[in-house]
C-alpha cells in the first residue's frame, strides 16, 4: 500500500505527524509513505528544528518529503531554505492529485 499525508495547516504537529508515520510503516505491505507538505505549512516546517530533525530521523527508502513552489514563492522562499531530504514540487495539491491518482490513499492532517 502506499500513502500520501497532506500537511497544509500553519502550524505542523510534529507529534501528529510523526505517528502517523510511524503507524504507516508498522502496517504490513507498507511500500511508501509521501507526506506533501504546501501552504503555510512549508514555513512551519523551516522554523520548526524539531520538525526537521525528527523528519530526517524518520526517513527510509520508502519516505518521500515534497515541498510546494508555489508555497515557497508565496512566502519568499529560496531552495536553500528547505531541508536537503525534501523535493520540490510545482505544486503540492498537484502532487497529491497525482499520487492519488497512481493509487495512493489520502490522509489529510
Amino acid at each position: 500500500m502506499k500513502y500520501v499525508i497532506q500537511a497544509a495547516n500553519g502550524t505542523i504537529m510534529p507529534g501528529l505527524l510523526m505517528n502517523v508515520m510511524k503507524n504507516l510503516s508498522a502496517i504490513e505491505g507498507t511500500e511508501e509513505i509521501n507526506v506533501v507538505i504546501f501552504g503555510p505549512a512549508v514555513v512551519s516546517l523551516l522554523h520548526n528544528t524539531q520538525l526537521k530533525e525528527q523528519l530526517r530521523a524518520t526517513l527510509t527508502n520508502k519516505t518521500n518529503i515534497y515541498v510546494c513552489r508555489n508555497a515557497m514563492n508565496m512566502f519568499d522562499l529560496k531552495d536553500g531554505d528547505i531541508p536537503d531530504y525534501a523535493k520540490i514540487v510545482p505544486a503540492g495539491v498537484e502532487k497529491i492529485a497525482k499520487l492519488t491518482k497512481e493509487g495512493c490513499v489520502y490522509i489529510a492532517l
